[in-house]
């Protein structure tokens, strides 16, 4: 049991992992409206504060109509310039200039040309451009949203925390599969349904809850093993929390926006990549508690238990009382 310890306090001190929620990406949008006149908007999304929305170059080559612009909304926090160019954006890229306080994010740009062949391009955190191809991207639509969703439970490190409870709890390979496959079914359903555009939740809501729910999750295990629902059958707590993750997966699913044509495809794809990074995720955590068994138990294991548990649920707790503000 030492090295399930061990483990969650070391997912606990992850470095960067103050703001769970800044893994939701910059979302950017350029629309052709006249051929060689772009509308080009960027936001940053609501957790984070006004002055953090970056300044976004208009591409070598082209001239601004105007001066950028600023608003917000419930969605979050928006800058925005129209520009000309008398070339095309293939080639170019749009250069982004952030405040020294702004968290590293990933940029996903959506490009939406008068000729109507639309495109997604995405940026990983802390790039500082967004590259336009030369020649427009002909990956498979499952292939682009399964890699979308597999980078974006890894840069979730609250929904990573969260598993990790879980496997905590769950302690066996058979038990955790049980426990990650109910997890997946649940949230599937409100990824499903929001997405879709069938049901709602208030953004804030959800990012609280989620971080609440690594909050019971760390009282349970510092409190230790007991003859309680969640010890005896993980799967249903997993299942309960994992509808309101579900919506937290569809925010950013929102944000990344579903293409018109093959949107079923696009919505498999993406929560199957969640589903992968999941299993990933999880076997490496039973790689590293096998490297961990095989070190000292270094002091009392309750001791280390609640140590861990506490660093865990402070941390979560800090989430949830930031995102309910």
């Amino acid at each position: 049991m030492i090295r399930f310890l061990w483990l969650a306090l070391l997912l606990a001190l992850i470095p960067g992992a103050a703001r769970a929620d800044d893994n939701r990406p910059l979302a950017m949008t350029l629309d052709e409206g006249k051929p060689g006149e772009w509308d080009m908007r960027w936001r940053v999304p609501a957790n984070l504060a006004a002055h953090m929305v970056p300044e976004a170059s208009v591409p070598d080559g082209c001239e601004a109509l105007g001066p950028s612009r600023r608003w917000s909304d419930a969605l979050g926090y928006w800058g925005g310039v129209r520009f000309r160019c008398g070339e095309p954006l293939a080639g170019k890229s749009i250069a982004l200039a952030y405040p020294r306080s702004a968290p590293p994010l990933a940029t996903i740009a959506r490009l939406h040309p008068a000729s109507g062949a639309e495109e997604t391009i995405l940026a990983q955190p802390g790039e500082l451009a967004v590259a336009i191809p030369a020649h427009p991207a002909e990956e498979n639509l499952f292939l682009r949203f399964l890699r979308l969703g597999v980078e974006h439970i890894w840069t979730g490190i609250d929904h990573l925390l969260f598993v990790a409870g879980l496997i905590f709890i769950a302690g066996t390979w058979r038990r955790t599969a049980v426990t990650i496959t109910g997890f997946t079914i649940s949230h599937s359903i409100t990824l499903a349904l929001a997405a879709l555009g069938l049901m709602t939740f208030p953004p804030g809501a959800v990012e609280a809850v989620i971080a609440l729910s690594i909050v019971f999750l760390a009282v349970e295990i510092a409190k230790g093993p007991r003859d309680t629902l969640t010890w005896r059958r993980p799967v249903f707590v997993a299942m309960s929390f994992g509808l309101l993750h579900g919506f937290g997966f569809a925010a950013v699913l929102g944000q990344i926006g579903l293409p018109k044509e093959g949107l079923v495809t696009a919505l498999l794809a993406f929560n199957l990549g969640i589903e992968l990074g999941q299993v990933i995720f999880a076997a490496l955590v039973f790689a590293m508690l096998h490297v961990l068994a095989r070190l000292p138990a270094l002091g009392n294991p309750h001791r280390v238990q609640r140590i861990a548990a506490y660093c865990v649920g402070i941390l979560a707790s800090y989430w949830m009382f930031d995102r309910i503000n």
